[in-house]
């Protein structure tokens, strides 16, 4: 029965071998990329290899599902106050159809596998009825032998069988080679090739097996094992001396992939059970940040959020936890991170309404810049652009995509004026500078009037004090013109043999003249109005006061000095009174002019 025991014993333990696979992560997709990853998969070559997939898939569908409606209608009550109108987007409809053509083409590949299967069978028993008949066979040695190699050959082409038939088919297989070669008693020289070469080949098994014990791998190392051991299954037998010691060292090698593909999902179970602990702690920081969440401020929310970001930023760095726990442990985190963005979107909702209104009041204090752009009442339109941009740092914050756009507006309104008052202010300092040269050559005309005949001199002299008046200059040059101006005019006036006080009246005269001339002339003159009047008022009681005492006077012994004194007194009151109420008629003249 040579053969016949190592392969029962091969087949034994291929058959122990529990099988596993290393599953897709699909906890981070949406309900459309599951139906997506679903129908992916949806076809013959994919359906049964990605069976565990499918499975996940299906169960996180309807868990988000649930999950996502439940979150939605919680949402929509909020605003709504009720759930009338309420309507969810699930695609279930959608989802149920993928997975039914899925169903469909499993039931589709069980019927065919069945067919081919039983088909198998059927081919394996007639191989094993025409090896026993060779022994029966009155052929020659060679025809028969060749004959027993071509079914062989057939035997390793016949795809599986069902797994309840397989052992009991390999038996009476083996069990009919092994009567072949006590039948035939073939040539021993023939014999010994065909156990040489059988033995090379599962040496060369061997090898392969023993390269996959150092494969990095795991998982991918012991699906290649089985591949193995199904050719194992295919090789005729070996001598007998040597077939002990070569399944042994095939066993060995597939002993400690065995161990290691055990011990990787051990060590992937005791994961897991870590992964849990740590997903464990991060829904408790949630939920506790949750729980104890204050935030007032954008960047405290900011801070908040980048807490919540970073925690999920580790979870998705973890890997599954238990699969009985794993669904769970989602849901509770996801639950968690959506209570804190509900809260932090009603939070932003009114931080949004606050901005909007910002928005309109600094949009509305952009269009009324803009609309005083071209004024040029420059003190009054300065006023009121310092007043909106007091009132511009009164308002708070907009959205971040409306705050440079919008400041950049209204600087570049106000920027318009102000380059406007600038341009408009050097254009008069130029003007004021270019008079200087223009009160030159007024000073030059007036000490170049001759002197006769005296009335044309004075006119001429009366027209360019007018004219000097109207002609204003920078204030820095103002002081040193006007006394030029004065030395000039009285050295005119002397030559013409005119008084003093004829002079200082011309020169008052000029003086407010050009006082009207100047900005805010009027008050200025009105100021001057006023000073002339209270001193005139205290020069009239000084005077009414002397002349009471005068009377006092002549009952003291020296009363002649004294009414000297306050005669003298008296008479410097009158004149100053006299010089306060010409300037008083002067102005009146002037401005009645």
């Amino acid at each position: 029965m040579e053969g016949v025991d190592m392969q029962n014993e091969e087949l034994e333990m291929q058959n122990s071998v529990a099988e596993s696979n290393q599953e897709t992560d699909f906890y981070a997709y949406g309900l459309q990329e599951l139906i997506a990853a679903m129908e992916s998969f949806c076809t013959k070559g994919l359906v049964e290899v990605h069976r565990k997939d499918i499975e996940k898939i299906r169960s996180l569908y309807y868990s988000k599902l649930k999950s996502e409606t439940d979150a939605a209608r919680k949402l929509y009550v909020a605003e709504n106050g009720s759930l009338d109108g309420f309507v969810f987007e699930s695609h279930e409809a959608e989802f149920k159809n993928v997975y039914g053509r899925v169903k469909d083409l499993r039931a589709q590949i069980a019927e065919a596998r069945q067919k081919e299967q039983t088909e198998n069978l059927q081919k394996r028993n007639e191989i094993i009825q025409k090896i026993e008949l060779l022994t029966q066979s009155p052929e020659s040695m060679n025809k028969t032998f060749a004959e027993f190699r071509a079914l062989q050959e057939a035997w390793k082409n016949v795809g599986n069988v069902a797994a309840t038939e397989e052992k009991s088919v390999w038996e009476k297989y083996h069990l009919q080679v092994a009567k072949f070669y006590d039948y035939v008693k073939i040539d021993r020289e023939l014999r010994d090739l065909d156990l040489k070469k059988n033995y090379e080949a599962k040496a060369l098994l061997c090898e392969k097996a023993e390269a996959l014990t150092n494969a990095k791998q795991v998982v991918k190392a012991f699906a290649d094992l089985q591949v193995l051991h199904e050719e194992w299954r295919k090789i005729g037998p070996v001598k007998e001396e040597l077939k002990d010691a070569l399944w042994e060292r095939f066993k060995a090698a597939t002993t400690t992939i065995n161990k290691a593909h055990q011990d990787y999902f051990e060590n992937l179970k005791k994961q897991e059970v870590e992964n849990l602990e740590k997903k464990t702690a991060l829904c408790e920081k949630i939920e506790a940040l949750v729980a104890s969440l204050d935030a007032k401020t954008v960047k405290q929310w900011n801070a908040a959020t980048d807490d919540v970001l970073d925690a999920q930023k580790q979870w998705k760095s973890l890997g599954f936890a238990p699969q009985k726990q794993n669904t769970a442990i989602y849901e509770r985190f996801s639950k968690a991170c959506n209570e804190f963005f509900a809260v932090k979107k009603a939070f932003f909702s009114e931080v949004r309404d606050v901005e909007n209104e910002n928005k309109a009041r600094k949009i509305a204090l952009c269009e009324k810049a803009e609309a005083m752009q071209t004024r040029t009442d420059w003190k009054d339109a300065a006023s009121e652009y310092v007043r909106l941009q007091k009132e511009w740092k009164t308002i708070g914050q907009v959205a971040f995509k409306d705050s440079q756009k919008l400041w950049n507006r209204f600087q570049n309104a106000c920027n318009a004026f102000y380059d406007a008052k600038k341009t408009y202010e050097n254009q008069k300092e130029q003007a004021l500078q270019d008079n200087i040269a223009v009160k030159e050559d007024l000073l030059t005309k007036i000490a170049s009037i001759p002197a006769e005949p005296k009335a044309d001199a004075l006119k001429q002299l009366a027209d360019l004090q007018e004219e000097w008046a109207k002609v204003q200059v920078p204030a820095q040059a103002k002081p040193g013109l006007q006394k030029r101006f004065a030395e000039t005019t009285r050295a005119l006036l002397e030559q013409l043999q005119i008084e003093n006080t004829s002079a200082d009246e011309l020169s008052y005269k000029i003086k407010i003249n050009s006082l009207l001339l100047e900005k805010d002339g009027n008050v200025k003159v009105d100021n001057e109005v006023k000073f002339l009047r209270k001193r005139l008022t205290a020069a009239q009681s000084e005077l009414k006061a002397l002349e009471n005492n005068i009377g006092f006077f002549g009952k003291s012994s020296n009363a002649s000095a004294l009414i000297a004194s306050v005669e003298k007194n008296i008479e410097k009151s009158k004149a100053e009174i006299a010089q306060i109420e010409k300037k008083l008629a002067i102005i009146k003249s002037v401005v009645e002019k």
